[in-house]
C-alpha cells in the first residue's frame, strides 16, 4: 500500500507543477481567465497530495512502530526510496515554479494599483489603507 500511496502522492504532484507551469505562461500573456478556470482542478490536486502524502506517512509511521529497532531506510524497499525522492524533487520543482508565480503576480498588482492611482486619485490613511471620497471620483483623469 505504501508504494500506491508513495505513487499517487507523486503522481498528483506532477499534475500541480503541469497546472503551474500553465498558470506561469498564462500570466504572462494576461490570459487571467485560464488561470481562474483551473483554480478547482488545481484545488483538487492540492486535496489529493495531501491526502496521499498523510497515507504515506501514516503507512510508514505504522512500519515504524513495527520494526523499532530499524530506521526507516533500513524499513522501505528501494522502490519506495525512490519514489521519496522523486517526490522530494518534485516539491522543489514546485516551489520555484510558486516562487516565480508569485513575482509575476506581485508585478501583475503592482502594474494595477499604479494604473488605478493614475486614473483615480487617493489619499492615505496611515500606512497601507487608501481611500477614496466622492470628491476625488469627479476628478478621474480618462
Amino acid at each position: 500500500m505504501l508504494i500506491k500511496f508513495l505513487s499517487d502522492a507523486v503522481f498528483n504532484l506532477e499534475e500541480l507543477i503541469r497546472i503551474s507551469n500553465l498558470d506561469m505562461q498564462d500570466i504572462k500573456e494576461a490570459n487571467h481567465d485560464a488561470i481562474f478556470q483551473r483554480l478547482e482542478s488545481k484545488n483538487n490536486a492540492i486535496a489529493m497530495f495531501d491526502r496521499s502524502k498523510d497515507l504515506a506517512r501514516d503507512a510508514m509511521l505504522k512500519l515504524s512502530k513495527e520494526n523499532p529497532n530499524k530506521s526507516i531506510e533500513e524499513l522501505l524497499d528501494p522502490n519506495s526510496l525512490a519514489l521519496i525522492d522523486k517526490m522530494r524533487e518534485g516539491l522543489k520543482t514546485l516551489r520555484d515554479i510558486n516562487k516565480n508565480y508569485a513575482k509575476s503576480v506581485i508585478a501583475v498588482y503592482e502594474f494595477y494599483n499604479s494604473l488605478l492611482e493614475s486614473i483615480i486619485p487617493s489619499q492615505r490613511d496611515g500606512y497601507s489603507n487608501k481611500s477614496y471620497s466622492k470628491v476625488d471620483l469627479l476628478h478621474i483623469e480618462a
